[in-house]
């Protein structure tokens, strides 16, 4: 016979015979009644024969009218299951043994019968219904005890479920199963005899043990083992087993966490034990000796285990992982499912951005009034999230901490600005590029715009322009790149939150998901492959049957930049990092003006890395506020930096590879583009370009440098690669806003 798990159960327990004796009277020693004497004896006897026959007739022309009566009316016993029982869906760590989190609409984990301890069977049968093996869907005496008291005093009150009993109590009449009516306890008759009828006593034994409440959220004895002694069912000793067989009676009362409640439960346990001495279970030493085992360090150590799965290594990763599969399962199916689901997350380096995020807060909490950071670690390749750390505080509600700041729109301050930089690239400008940070108030009629430093340095390259984050340059760089063409390309690296066509935006105004800004910032890492982001490897169901599987697959993204552009960027973000590391890394910073947010977002050639800081309030209603002139570059750099020399203290990355189209050329000043041969030193400048074709028409002269810096002066043009973009009113909205610093 298969268990209602479908799994081969062990041999049934042996039931032993209870120790008894009986009195034999030889007939020669029976007394005789006097003579005189009326023989009442067997006038009585008869009338106890008689009455019990009737009662037993009546019992059973009552079954079978109950039968009868709700036949129609009841639920199939067909093809039950323990698998159908609701079970704990478990969400794990990229190592699938790590536990994030569990989630449940009742917390169990089905076990076939045969493995649970025999200890627990036997104490479970001895205290709850001792004659389990011997009787059918009802105990007759029991019943008749309960059924006369219950007339007496017209309700249904007292006692008398067996195990069968109980098991279509709690299983099969659900909620309603609570009320004492005598219509609800005709249906318990009616379904517990059906039960018996279709089911052998070990499948419903196991049923019950998978079925019954234990308290603190365990329902089974495979969650109740793990919940109180930190094991599974199968490994119950006998102290543990009586310990655990007598909380289904009263869980809350029974609670063995409270310590009033554990003086009641150590109570019942010494029933248990006296139950499976009286039954022969055990002998009377062995229940002594196991009454006397202190289970309080095992108690204490296992509510402490509890306690820390409660507190997630990643609470916000694992909200926006459930989040993610609610989209692809039905919510009902995820939360009684039982489900493994393993994910992306790496533990080691979740530690270390939680470690990170928690020292820049504190870092910075007095001088700038900080309270709230967030950090997203990324695999630049595969796009595997391997850490998410959504807010300073999970548990703190003063400032949102349930609020996951890697998904929630930020404005990205001047960690856009690379956006605009690579289209350029993409479109015939070089890294020498000359580009104008003048004029800032009068170049932009209706949006006055200034840099951080509220200097103006006149002609500068844009490399210099970009790794020294100036405004005025990428705002004329913006216009003359082309919004749209900007647009198209963030698109294409995976930012999809709404753009504003209007130049704030390229330093920065308009908000940003960090999750999809770091994925964009990934196809900067890798040499230009699109990068969807990914958190969950693989969904088992509670059979162990693989419902989905998502091995990385490095670099299978679309290449939407090319190689020779995606180099150079990086090769200019590497000199937009200020404080050495020891290794290769390429970043941009970002600040708003009202310092509301601060970014820094980086990347080595495996791994990807955002940071962000913030002020989050919400009394009397959720705001942010201002840290007080903290910028991106300090602030949330600072926790970047801390994480990546922790995470490359072993082994540091590899440099990225120049593609074979790029190589250093001399380049006129005044155009950035390639120089002819025989051009002076002082038209000419060293940089990185992709090596034009050798068909391509011989380079133009450079002509005449300008007086000052070296670069050339400002001359009127139409905004073309390598030429100084005209000051003629841009034909584009100028909405009122403030300007973003970087």
């Amino acid at each position: 016979m298969s268990s209602f798990t479908g799994r081969p159960m062990g041999n049934p327990p042996t039931r032993r015979r209870r120790r008894g004796s009986r009195r034999h009277f030889p007939i020669s020693a029976a007394p005789r009644p006097a003579s005189g004497v009326q023989k009442t004896g067997p006038h009585w006897f008869r009338r106890i024969l008689l009455l019990t026959g009737v009662g037993l007739l009546a019992m059973l022309i009552g079954t079978g009218t109950l039968l009868y009566t709700y036949a129609g009316e009841m639920p199939s016993l067909d093809h039950l299951s323990a698998q159908n029982l609701p079970q704990t869906t478990r969400i794990y760590a990229r190592d699938g043994t790590t536990l994030l989190e569990e989630r449940y609409q009742q917390r169990r984990t089905v076990v076939p019968l045969g493995q649970v301890a025999w200890d627990l069977r036997h104490a479970t049968i001895a205290i709850e219904d001792k004659d389990f093996y011997n009787h059918g869907a009802v105990n007759p005496v029991r019943m008749l005890a309960a059924g006369v008291y219950d007339l007496m005093h017209q309700r249904a009150a007292q006692g008398g479920s067996t195990i069968t009993q109980q098991l279509v109590k709690n299983y099969l009449l659900g909620p309603s199963a609570s009320s004492r009516s005598l219509d609800r306890k005709a249906r318990e008759l009616v379904l517990s005899v059906e039960l018996e009828r279709q089911y052998t006593k070990d499948q419903i034994l196991e049923m019950y043990l998978n079925t019954i409440f234990y308290g603190n959220q365990s329902f089974g004895v495979e969650a109740a083992s793990q919940t109180y002694f930190g094991t599974s069912a199968s490994r119950l000793d006998l102290a543990e087993a009586s310990f655990l067989a007598g909380l289904p009676q009263r869980p809350t009362y029974l609670n063995p966490f409270l310590t009033e409640s554990f003086a009641h439960a150590r109570a019942r346990q010494r029933d248990v034990l006296d139950a499976m001495v009286r039954d022969s279970y055990v002998t009377a030493a062995a229940a002594d000796k196991a009454y006397a085992e202190d289970l309080r360090p095992i108690l204490a150590a296992a509510q402490k285990s509890a306690a820390a799965h409660r507190t997630s290594l990643a609470p916000h990763f694992v909200d926006y992982v459930w989040a993610e599969l609610e989209q692809r399962y039905d919510p009902g199916y995820l939360l009684r499912g039982g489900l493994k689901i393993v994910t992306t997350l790496d533990p080691k380096t979740q530690a270390l951005a939680q470690q990170a995020v928690h020292d820049g807060v504190a870092r910075f909490s007095k001088s700038n009034r900080v309270n709230n950071g967030a950090m997203l670690v990324m695999n630049p390749h595969t796009g595997e999230v391997l850490a998410m750390v959504g807010s300073a505080d999970y548990s703190n509600a003063d400032i949102g901490g349930q609020v996951n700041y890697t998904v929630s729109p930020r404005q990205p301050g001047s960690s856009f600005k690379p956006y605009t930089y690579i289209t350029a690239l993409m479109n015939g400008w070089t890294p020498a590029s000359p580009l104008d940070d003048s004029n800032g108030a009068h170049a932009f009629p209706g949006y006055p715009v200034h840099d951080w430093d509220l200097k103006e340095l006149g002609t500068i390259t844009l490399r210099q322009s970009l790794q020294q984050s100036r405004n005025i340059s990428s705002v004329h760089l913006f216009k003359d790149v082309g919004i749209q063409k900007v647009f198209t390309t963030a698109r294409s690296l995976g930012i999809s939150t709404p753009l504003d066509p209007s130049l704030p935006t390229t330093l920065g105004a308009s908000e940003l998901r960090m999750i999809d800004h770091l994925s964009a910032y990934s196809a900067f890492a890798n040499g230009g492959h699109r990068v969807r982001s990914m958190d969950v490897l693989e969904v088992r169901d509670a059979t162990g049957t693989l419902l989905e599987s998502n091995p990385p697959q490095v670099d299978a993204g679309d290449r939407v930049l090319p190689a020779a552009a995606t180099y150079q960027l990086t090769d200019i973000l590497r000199g937009a990092v200020h404080q050495s590391l020891g290794f290769p890394v390429a970043a941009k910073s970002g600040t708003t003006t009202d310092f509301k947010d601060a970014w820094y977002i980086g990347y080595t050639t495996d791994l990807a890395v955002a940071s962000w800081m913030g002020r989050t309030v919400t009394q009397p209603t959720p705001h942010n506020e201002s840290m007080n002139g903290l910028w991106g570059e300090i602030g949330p750099a600072s926790s970047w930096q801390q994480f990546m020399k922790a995470y490359y203290s072993a082994k540091k990355p590899a440099d990225w590879a120049r593609p074979a189209e790029v190589a250093p050329r001399t380049l006129c000043k005044l155009t950035g583009q390639l120089a002819p041969p025989d051009v002076s030193p002082d038209l000419a400048i060293q940089d990185l370009v992709a090596i034009p074709d050798p068909a391509a028409p011989p380079a133009a002269p450079c002509g005449s440098p300008a007086a000052g810096n070296g670069l050339p002066a400002a001359t009127p043009g139409a905004g073309l690669p390598g030429v100084l973009p005209s000051f003629s009113p841009p034909a584009i909205p100028l909405p009122s806003v403030p300007p973003i610093v970087p």
